[in-house]
């Protein structure tokens, strides 16, 4: 499919289209133009009215099938840029929803998608039903409104049932961790910003077989195996973060973030590969979301391999002033993970 990347900057803020490319690329799109404007929000197009006119024509231009905007819209941009634009407009939440339905291969997996799937759509039935109202006569129930709400209420309905299914999911998972417990387990989890290379350290430090690619978001669901060098040392791979999710897709995978909170230890990974305002604006997201759950973490800087010497040194000393416990390693060459293996067993 062929789209147009769009992005509003406020002046100063740091550009991630980059970012937002890699994403669409996950789903193999094919990026055939990009557009930046530096302004507060349009409460009508997200972008201004001109830059709107101006991505009309290149869509045109282009060839274009969908437009895909690095900034959350509200439903009711979204339904004025489409009718502007004659092609189908969507946010990043949206390509990230469609990312983990293509990797849900679980059933608890497709449960935790369709309920955020759904989380998303509500709030643009009840513009839909807004809408509607706003056209017709009061007094009078319209078709249109009618098929709508009734949408609206299976939807709600859905949510419920869903809900009560990912408790009985978290259940199961507790047990099984009180279980491992009692059993003399300590319980150690992978966490930190998709790609950061958390499955490729789970298969080097266990027997693990995780599936490993350059994607986002190639687990969705926590694997959990013993270390090699300790059987009693359970590590568990987890969902990957990614800056600026809205509270409700964290709701759906909170099975998953579960494994983080009740660990005993939390390796945080980050990748030394990326530019030092990269390192530092994920590494923050990912201290943010761990911030909540009050677990005692160490940071790997993984990918060493990537870079020089030099460069190691320099994003070293940055890092230090950002976390007490800084191990590099690369994991897919195995340097330094016996530093990381006495890290945890210190810490655990």
């Amino acid at each position: 499919m062929r789209v147009i990347l769009v992005e509003r900057l406020l002046s100063g803020e740091q550009s991630r289209l980059n970012e937002l490319q890699a994403l669409v690329e996950t789903l193999n799109y094919e990026v055939v133009a990009k557009l930046q404007q530096v302004r507060n929000p349009d409460p009508a197009y997200q972008i201004g009215k001109g830059k709107a006119k101006e991505l009309a024509e290149l869509v045109k231009t282009t060839k274009a099938e969908r437009v895909v905007f690095r900034n959350q819209l509200t439903p009711s941009q979204a339904h004025k840029l489409s009718r502007l634009l004659g092609v189908e407009v969507v946010d990043r939440f949206q390509i990230v929803l469609e990312i983990f339905a293509m990797r849900a291969g679980s059933p608890e997996a497709k449960l935790q998608i369709e309920y955020a799937r759904l989380k998303y759509e509500l709030p643009k039935i009840r513009e839909q039903i807004k809408a509607l109202l706003s056209v017709e006569q009061p007094g009078f129930r319209g078709g249109g409104e009618y098929e709508v709400n009734v949408r609206y209420d299976m939807v709600k309905r859905k949510l419920a049932t869903l809900r009560r299914k990912l408790k009985s999911i978290e259940k199961t998972r507790e047990e099984r961790r009180k279980f491992r417990r009692k059993r003399g387990f300590k319980l150690v989890a992978l966490a930190g910003y998709t790609n950061s290379g958390k499955s490729t350290l789970l298969n080097a430090l266990t027997d693990a077989k995780a599936e490993v690619d350059n994607m986002y978001f190639t687990t969705l669901m926590p694997r959990t195996r013993a270390l090699k060098a300790s059987k009693m040392i359970l590590l568990t791979d987890t969902v990957g973060f990614i800056d600026d999710l809205p509270p409700w897709l964290f709701e759906a995978f909170k099975a998953t973030l579960e494994e983080i909170y009740l660990a005993d230890l939390v390796v945080l990974l980050v990748d030394a590969s990326d530019p030092v305002p990269e390192i530092i604006r994920k590494l923050r997201t990912s201290q943010k979301i761990l911030a909540e759950y009050s677990v005692k973490t160490i940071t790997a800087l993984n990918k060493i391999d990537l870079i020089t010497e030099e460069d190691l040194e320099r994003k070293m000393e940055v890092l230090h002033s950002m976390t007490s416990t800084l191990v590099p390693i690369s994991a897919t060459q195995g340097t330094n993970l016996d530093a990381l293996l006495e890290s945890i067993r210190a810490n655990t």
